[in-house]
């Protein structure tokens, strides 16, 4: 697959991270569910890395271009999205982390830098509603599950013949 700089990609892996059973902390989870229904270019997986911890550092074999989805408490109005880099975490008071240090991510990078092996990796994340027992994202994050899919979608597909490209309706 060639950009539009005519320079071949590699391989993109989509995670989504969180614990579904808390409504929104799962809204990673959930995002790459409905990502799936997306005409995705061929060199970009998704995948469930749920709470996985270091286990994740396998998936990460091969792969170029890392987009991690997950929930922030950024102390933002709900459904309010933030793009970043993981070393801009720094930036971020403590009190504003959710699940990006539950789930071990940023040790799992530092790990796979320390290999040579870390891909270049950007997370989007959304501020949560409601972090209550619950199997479905709250009443208030799910009409923003589609913007945050329709963003990453969109960054994926970026360089690619986009006009071929289709997304749900």
């Amino acid at each position: 697959m060639l950009t539009s700089d005519m320079q071949p990609r590699g391989k993109t892996l989509i995670l989504g991270v969180g614990n579904e059973l808390l409504q929104d902390e799962g809204l990673g989870i959930h995002a790459v569910r409905l990502l799936r229904s997306y005409a995705l270019p061929p060199d970009v997986e998704v995948l469930e890395g749920g709470t996985a911890g270091p286990q994740l550092l396998s998936l990460l074999d091969g792969v170029d271009r890392l987009i991690v989805l997950d929930c922030i408490e950024a102390k933002a109005e709900p459904g309010s999205i933030f793009r970043f880099k993981p070393d801009d975490l720094g930036l971020f008071p403590r009190e504003f982390m959710a699940s990006i240090h539950d789930v071990g991510l940023l040790e799992v990078l530092q790990i796979a830098d320390f290999l040579g092996q870390q891909p270049n990796t950007e997370i989007f994340a959304m501020q949560p509603a409601s972090i209550a027992w619950g199997l479905e994202p709250s009443a208030v994050i799910l009409p923003h599950l589609r913007q945050l899919t329709d963003f990453v979608y969109a960054e994926v597909c970026r360089g690619e013949n986009t006009h071929e490209q289709s997304k749900p309706a």
